[in-house]
């Protein structure tokens, strides 16, 4: 298949099934280059045309002149940043105004993240999220919540005890008992963040059992200040 054959692919998408069928033919190409620049600006073209023909298509951002973002019905003009650091800030802002346009509008915290993060380059993707969050199944997590990670066949208990936890002096971890086999503690094995949520990672040193537990910002404070044991909350088993 040649370079013309694949685009015209493309532009004859008209919806974001026909487009991800386009984007998916057996064109072999590089990422990087005038080959793939062309491919990703047909690719957006197509797909915020697709989104604008779509009811849905309300809740992604589109881009005019003036720098000027529209989004269900409003507009927000992105600022230039200067330098890298002012452009990162720029983006930041207008991401937070985006986001809570869709959550006023009843996307979730998580499914507006996703849209957000890809309107720019595969803004037809948006539509099936959109889709999904609208009929509920893009849910937020329940918070202060211990949810059980998939376990596979290579985990095992963290080599870590409550003793070398007592004696570290400046970077004790928070623990608690396990709530999957009773015996072992749990600790704080680390922090994350993802689609809009602060999460704690929890790892047992009596069994394979591992949890992610998303936090509110008080939790959080709880669980990375540790001065007496901290409290379990509820547990998803």
């Amino acid at each position: 298949m040649k370079l013309s054959e694949y685009l015209d692919g493309l532009r004859a998408a008209t919806t974001a099934q026909e487009l991800e069928a386009a984007l998916q033919a057996d064109f072999k190409h590089g990422y990087r280059g005038r080959t793939w620049s062309q491919i990703c600006k047909v690719r957006e073209e197509v797909g915020l045309a697709i989104c604008a023909a779509h009811p849905n298509g309300r809740f992604v951002p589109m881009w005019g002149p003036g720098r000027k973002m529209t989004l269900l019905g409003e507009t927000y003009r992105v600022g230039r940043g200067g330098n890298s650091t002012g452009v990162r800030y720029a983006w930041h802002a207008a991401g937070v105004w985006a986001m809570d346009l869709m959550r006023r509008e009843g996307l979730s915290v998580r499914a507006s993240h996703r849209v957000w993060e890809c309107w720019g380059s595969y803004p037809h993707r948006c539509l099936v999220i959109i889709e999904k969050a609208l009929a509920g199944d893009i849910p937020d997590p329940v918070m202060n919540t211990l949810i059980p990670r998939k376990l596979y066949g290579h985990e095992e208990p963290i080599r870590y005890t409550g003793e070398q936890n007592d004696a570290d002096q400046w970077d004790r971890r928070a623990s608690m008992p396990c709530p999957a086999c009773g015996d072992g503690t749990i600790f704080d094995w680390g922090a994350g963040h993802s689609e809009g949520f602060d999460s704690i990672s929890w790892h047992c040193n009596g069994c394979p059992a591992s949890f992610t537990e998303y936090v509110t910002r008080d939790r959080m404070r709880e669980i990375r200040q540790p001065r007496t044991p901290v409290l379990a909350g509820e547990t998803s088993l």
